[in-house]
């Protein structure tokens, strides 16, 4: 087994086996992509979606995949219009992949021809999984779509969309790592004050990214895992891993500004810096893992595929990156000296008598005066900058009590695209087809037996008189205001199998609207016969929503008391744990809040997006919980310093002035780095990756600013001693793993222990 002695004794070895182990992976994260699936946003094992499996296992119905259409100069019906579109239905069912197509020249249904005559639509019906069928469709559609003859094609439905949504997704995701990685570097140049070391912490993170797409790629031969997993894991691993690195470099110059010699700088700089890293990545980890108690696929993969980011970036920024500069230090101060004529020093720590700072403080390079006077003025008046900013934070905040949730649909797609604007026209052109429709399974037992019959015509004449419906079709015939507006056809006999009944109502209303699910509430309540179920889009978006805030309390609970957790063993002191989690949550609440009035009402002339009236509730739990996990990163960094140095002198003020001042170049660098990740991500073209990379980059901001400068400094100058307070027996237990832990394993020389 690798132990920490032999890594630090045998770097280049090391590296040798991170190489070959990477090489190893790259067939696994090239065929990655291939195997995502774009879909996934509604929770399982819910009515509707029992409803969904039913009604496809049983009475062997499913919504159409694609839907293209048809379009001429002339009518549809006759002539060479028609004859090629037959031809290209013929040429739709002979493809791979495809299991049923429909069109009105098979069915000669009025509903799949326009007014007009001159629009036409068939329907496709696809095989196998979401990112199957995304391949089918990105097969197909090239073939047909487009002009052929006197006629053309456009395609919409919902694995186009998909579709879409996957290839906008790669290249947006392209487009923010190029538009991303100069500022990032600039800003670690800045910081570290050199070219060369500046690379360090984005060799670490390419080499998180590239393992975690590989885990990914494992995932998906047991569980669904989303394609916007690539996007979402490569900005949370570039920004974690960025932070770590800059966390253990600083601490190693700091080092070796006191005279160690670099490979033991090195150590000294994990076994301090190392142990905040491993407690915040511990953190983060334990607010996405709440995300797994959502029955949503969509948030359990982005879930498992940020654990497993955020624990790679921890890992290496523990074992790898002190390989990484005990090989590089020296040779990265001559590039410098080669590059600069000189090598930059970071001016010595040197005590402002304004900042109240002890006289024996020991010289620290990255020093940052302007972090000592915010930490200065927020502790000599800590009530006045406190309350100033926790007004503002709550003023962020008030938006959220307007707050709608919606799930995921085809608007997440910009309105440019041509399967929105195809969409928008079958609907217009086709209010039958495109429709929302609630299918219904009645359990009645044998659908011939004497009585059946007169008791699914009452139910279903008490259906189509509730206010919102427009129709219901099922083995009896066709109803609409409470009476049968037809008899029983042969179209409706397959609306019966053995045991149970099938029964379509139809709703004018689109299907993310909230009259749709008032009608939804109304038919749930009306009483049944016999048992049903209710499926249908509008029944698994309002199922998802009343699923997702059933467990949010479990979560919360899960994801607050693993922070809480962390934070109290890494800091040993109740008041500061209790803190921590009271203000991640108060700035999370800010940013959150702030994304009311962007998104949901379209305020701010942010555009670029369809504003729908609510928050996509997915991605804004994802939001919340990255964003929870990042506030207490930067706590961890700072607490460490301050914890090390108020152990050291026991006196709080100068503590918390000497941490901001070492810790505030390393959080505003790190901030800086997440702000430019994730606002490259809100360039995106999808609306949900929009929602998530602007809702974390304002909340970061905000963290770092108004939180970590004023709240966090006024908080613990007020507490005072009682930061550190714990009760008696859990302090015994603390020392009593102190002592089991107080070994040397990293070989030191006796002096340096």
């Amino acid at each position: 087994m690798l132990t920490v002695k032999w890594i630090r004794g045998n770097p280049w070895r090391v590296l040798a086996l991170v190489s070959v182990l990477g090489l190893a992976l790259l067939p696994a994260v090239i065929g990655c992509s291939s195997r995502l699936t774009p879909s996934g946003f509604t929770a399982t094992g819910t009515e509707s979606d029992r409803a969904d499996r039913l009604i496809e296992e049983e009475f062997d119905q499913r919504s159409a995949d694609l839907m293209f259409l048809v379009s001429g100069r002339t009518s549809m019906k006759y002539g060479e219009a028609a004859a090629r579109g037959r031809a290209l239905a013929r040429a739709a069912a002979d493809q791979p992949g495809v299991a049923r197509v429909w069109s009105y020249w098979d069915t000669a249904l009025p509903a799949l021809l326009s007014r007009d005559e001159h629009d036409a639509l068939i329907g496709v019906e696809l095989t196998g999984t979401g990112a199957q069928a995304v391949n089918t469709a990105q097969r197909l559609v090239p073939r047909l779509a487009g002009t052929h003859g006197n006629v053309s094609v456009a395609v919409t439905g919902p694995v186009w969309s998909n579709a879409e949504a996957v290839r906008l997704s790669r290249e947006d995701l392209r487009r923010a790592e190029m538009a991303a990685a100069p500022f990032v570097l600039l800003i670690l140049m800045v910081t570290l004050r050199s070219a060369a070391l500046a690379l360090l912490p984005m060799v670490i993170a390419v080499v998180s990214i590239a393992a975690t797409l590989a885990v990914l790629n494992g995932l998906t031969l047991v569980m669904p895992v989303s394609v916007f997993a690539v996007n979402v894991t490569a900005a949370l691993g570039f920004g974690l891993s960025v932070d770590y690195g800059l966390l253990v470099l600083m601490r190693c110059r700091e080092e070796m500004a006191r005279g160690a010699e670099v490979a033991d700088a090195v150590v000294l700089a994990v076994r301090s810096a190392g142990h905040a890293v491993l407690f915040s990545a511990a953190t983060v980890i334990a607010c996405l893992a709440a995300l797994l108690v959502f029955p949503v696929p969509f948030l359990r993969s982005l879930a498992a595929g940020g654990i497993a980011v955020v624990a790679f970036a921890a890992l290496t920024a523990v074992f790898v990156y002190p390989v990484l500069l005990r090989v590089s230090v020296l040779p990265a101060a001559r590039l410098d000296r080669w590059l600069f004529g000189r090598v930059r020093r970071v001016l010595p720590f040197q005590a402002d008598k304004t900042l109240g700072t002890p006289k024996a403080i020991p010289t620290v390079p990255g020093y940052s005066r302007l972090w000592a006077r915010l930490g200065s003025a927020a502790t000599r008046r800590p009530v006045l900058w406190g309350a100033s900013a926790a007004v503002l934070l709550l003023s962020c905040a008030m938006p959220l009590n307007k707050a709608q949730f919606g799930v995921a649909d085809e608007r997440v797609l910009p309105e440019s695209t041509q399967v929105r604007q195809t969409s928008e026209l079958v609907r217009t052109e086709f209010p039958e087809v495109a429709g929302t429709r609630l299918p219904m399974v009645l359990s009645v037992g044998d659908p011939r037996a004497a009585g059946v019959a007169e008791r699914v015509d009452r139910y279903a004449r008490g259906l189509s008189s509730i206010d919102g419906v427009s129709g219901v079709d099922t083995v009896t015939g066709s109803y609409r205001d409470g009476s049968r507006i037809a008899p029983s056809a042969p179209a409706h006999h397959r609306f019966a199998r053995d045991g149970a009944v099938l029964l379509t109502v139809r709703l004018p209303s689109g299907a993310q609207a909230t009259a749709s699910e008032g009608v939804l509430e109304r038919i749930r309540a009306l009483p049944a016969f016999a048992p049903r179920v209710v499926g249908g889009i509008t029944a698994r978006t309002a199922d998802t929503k009343a699923e997702l805030a059933r467990r949010i309390p479990l979560a919360a609970l899960l994801a607050g008391g693993s922070a809480l957790l962390v934070v109290l063993s890494f800091t040993g002191g109740l008041f500061v744990s209790i803190k921590t989690v009271a203000l991640a949550v108060l700035s999370l609440s800010a940013g959150i809040g702030c994304m009311v009035p962007v998104f949901q009402e379209g305020r701010l002339g942010m555009g670029g997006f369809t504003v729908t009236g609510q928050l996509e509730i997915s991605m804004l739990l994802l939001t919340i919980c990255i964003a929870l996990g990042l506030s207490v990163d930067y706590e961890v960094f700072l607490l460490s310093r301050i914890k090390e140095q108020y152990r050291a002198t026991g006196e709080c003020r100068s503590s918390i002035v000497y941490g901001m001042a070492c810790t505030g170049r390393l959080i505003s660098a790190s901030s800086l780095v997440v702000v430019i990740t994730m606002s490259a991500l809100a360039m995106s073209r999808i609306t949900s990756l929009k929602l998530l990379g602007t809702g974390l980059a304002v909340t970061v901001l905000l963290d770092a600013t108004l939180v970590r400068a004023l709240l966090v400094p006024a908080a613990m100058q007020l507490a005072g001693r009682a930061n550190w307070w714990l009760p008696e027996w859990s302090r015994r237990i603390r020392r009593t793993r102190a002592e089991g832990r107080a070994r040397n394993e990293w070989g030191l020389p006796k002096q340096q222990r």
